[in-house]
């Protein structure tokens, strides 16, 4: 009898350790795999005590990422109040760039959530872009009036550096289209100017690959067919309006060099040809939406 209860005994320690042998992998397994769910779906993830969402992805063909464009902006004010009215209930972006030179992008929104940064939008027949994008607020105090023309602050290349790393980031994860980096005055001309001219497009372009541009050499062959003497025809400029509605900017095809066509013209000239943007086609503005539509909207 004694030695059957030292038996017990044994058989009862090897299954009590194996038991907690079991349980310590079932936690290391219940640890990995809310891992690999947060990886699949974030951080707004269901969160149970008794039950694992499983792992094992089995992808539907019908999805795709709710993000589709990356919106750039200027805030018009000061770090301290731009904080304040980002964080209030009337508007809030995802990110906020300071213009100190630090090491700090201030999250606001998560980017899972939506932002209220673009209002009322269009790009290339998408409309309530809020619903469908990330959107960068960038510390900078936008424009003043002199001589009747808008004269807008620069932005310190730190800056430009972080806006850049950042967007790079966003785009490369949600696979963004280039063209679908867009500046608020593309998606809102009617109302809106920035990040403006002085935001360097161009840069972000050739530095970072990211957003679009033209091809040199394009636009130099498109120069040479412009045709200055159909500049006021009918034809020519409802051609324009077309050729700008194709690209993606909200235009009416009118006919006529109207009000709404002007301010979609500057909102283009701050994106492609900041040199000059007072709204007025010539041969260089022309030659670029041609260069440009040539590229990515064949």
């Amino acid at each position: 009898m004694k030695i059957l209860g030292i038996l017990f005994g044994i058989i009862l320690f090897i299954t009590s350790c194996k038991t907690v042998e079991e349980r310590i992998v079932y936690k290391d397994r219940l640890i990995k795999e809310r891992e690999i769910v947060k990886e699949l779906i974030g951080n707004n993830k269901p969160n149970l005590d008794n039950y694992i969402i499983s792992s094992k992805h089995f992808p539907s063909d019908s999805q795709g990422f709710r993000v589709k464009y990356l919106i750039l902006h200027y805030t018009v004010s000061d770090y301290p109040t731009s904080i304040r009215i980002l964080t209030k209930k009337q508007v809030s972006s995802h990110y906020l760039v300071n213009d100190s030179d630090n090491d700090t992008i201030d999250l606001l929104v998560l980017e899972e959530k939506r932002a209220y940064h673009a209002g009322i939008s269009y790009w290339n027949k998408d409309q309530k872009l809020n619903d469908t994008s990330i959107g960068i607020e960038i510390v900078n105090s936008g424009f003043k009036m002199v001589n009747g023309k808008m004269e807008f602050a620069p932005f310190p290349d730190f800056q430009i550096k972080k806006v850049a790393e950042l967007a790079q980031d966003i785009v490369k994860r949600y696979n963004i289209p280039a063209t679908n980096v867009l500046a608020h005055s593309d998606i809102a001309p009617q109302r809106k100017q920035d990040p403006g001219p002085m935001f360097p497009w161009k840069k972000l372009y050739e530095e970072y690959q990211i957003g679009s541009w033209y091809i040199e050499s394009d636009k130099e062959i498109f120069s040479f067919m412009y045709d200055d003497s159909l500049h006021n025809d009918s034809a020519f400029i409802k051609k324009v309006q077309d050729d700008l509605n194709k690209f993606g900017y909200e235009i009416q095809s009118t006919g006529f060099w109207d009000a709404q066509t002007k301010t979609v013209i500057q909102a283009f000239q701050f994106h492609y040809r900041p040199s000059n943007y007072d709204g007025i086609l010539d041969k260089e503005t022309w030659a670029i939406l041609q260069a440009l539509n040539k590229r990515y909207r064949k």
